[in-house]
């Protein structure tokens, strides 16, 4: 397996290849992660024919910064700009990284990069399957005296990824979250599932649930995540 250091569109990115991969996974970290941080929860992915592509979101890892702080009097608002700019860059690596490789697109998110994948599927990207850890299809609660000034921002919490779900076009996707998450709670994972769910063949829609567990992508998450890509996979 192979790692480089490179450049998608403009940006920044790590790029881990296995020798024949057979698909492509870009992959999407969360609030104050990284692209290190985010594919070191993936292991033995590579290992099992998948190049494993991240990028740092705007604000975060080699990006100029800071990432938006709770301190803040706009942080819900910064947090979900953020967000915005992170999903047309996604759009814009992945037609790049495509165009490169000539690989099976695969996507997956953890936490604020899982509502980012929402945003994505909900707006017509179309992976092969997608995966949504510790994260989910609507955007977090408005805390107490935090105002939403920008229309962009405003506009996910009037129409959020997760209620239209006829844009997702049944693309697998499987939600892997924890019981005792403090971060994103478990009822907010399957509130989006059950807006979802009417729009969904069955099958493709999918949640694992993992007791004990709070807000962090587990090894046992990452495996079972690795399982519904490889089912989901060409041929499938």
């Amino acid at each position: 397996m192979r790692e480089e250091r490179l450049r998608l569109a403009g940006l920044p990115a790590l790029l881990k290849r296995p020798e024949n991969p057979k698909g492509l996974l870009l992959v999407l970290h969360g609030l104050q992660g990284s692209k290190e941080h985010i594919l070191g929860l993936l292991p033995g992915y590579a290992e099992r024919g998948f190049a494993l592509l991240a990028f740092d979101a705007p604000r975060h890892g080699e990006r100029e910064g800071p990432p938006p702080s709770a301190k803040s009097p706009r942080y819900v608002e910064e947090v979900y700009q953020a967000a915005l700019g992170f999903k047309e860059e996604a759009l814009r690596v992945a037609e790049e990284a495509e165009r490169r490789f000539g690989l099976p697109l695969y996507l997956a998110g953890g936490s604020l990069g899982a509502f980012v994948a929402h945003l994505l599927l909900s707006q017509g990207f179309r992976p092969r399957a997608a995966l949504a850890f510790i994260g989910s299809g609507f955007p977090m609660k408005l805390p107490k005296g935090q105002v939403l000034e920008d229309p962009r921002v405003q506009a996910l919490y009037e129409a959020p990824p997760a209620l239209r779900g006829a844009g997702y076009g049944g693309v697998p996707l499987l939600h892997l979250h924890g019981t005792k998450d403090l971060i994103v709670p478990l009822e907010r994972m399957e509130k989006t599932v059950e807006a979802l769910r009417p729009h969904y063949p069955e099958g493709r829609l999918a949640r694992f649930v993992e007791e004990g567990a709070g807000h962090t992508i587990t090894p046992l998450m990452a495996r079972v995540g690795l399982a519904f890509l490889e089912a989901w996979g060409e041929g499938a």
